[in-house]
């Protein structure tokens, strides 16, 4: 599935928003480039691949579910797979 509707959209840590997509797939939050996305829906975080996003729109970060793309396109990322990451 082609993932670049979420391009242009914005970026959530649980209920919070916190930045991005740009038009170009790059991931911003306070005015930073943090990650990246493709078109395929590979996620980079600080250009390295940390997972995907499902055709059934659940993000996958290091194999396990990680968030999801809601109905805006919007990516929401769980602050708990996000600390798992690190």
């Amino acid at each position: 599935m082609i993932f670049i509707e979420c391009y242009g959209k914005n970026i959530y840590i649980d209920d919070e928003l916190v930045g991005y997509i740009s038009p170009d797939g790059d991931f911003f939050a306070r005015g930073h480039k943090f990650g990246s996305m493709s078109s395929e829906g590979d996620i980079y975080l600080q250009g390295e691949y940390v997972g995907y996003i499902e055709d059934n729109n659940e993000i996958i970060i290091n194999g396990e579910p990680g968030g999801y793309v809601n109905d805006k396109n919007d990516l929401v990322f769980s602050s708990q797979a996000l600390m798992k990451n690190r």
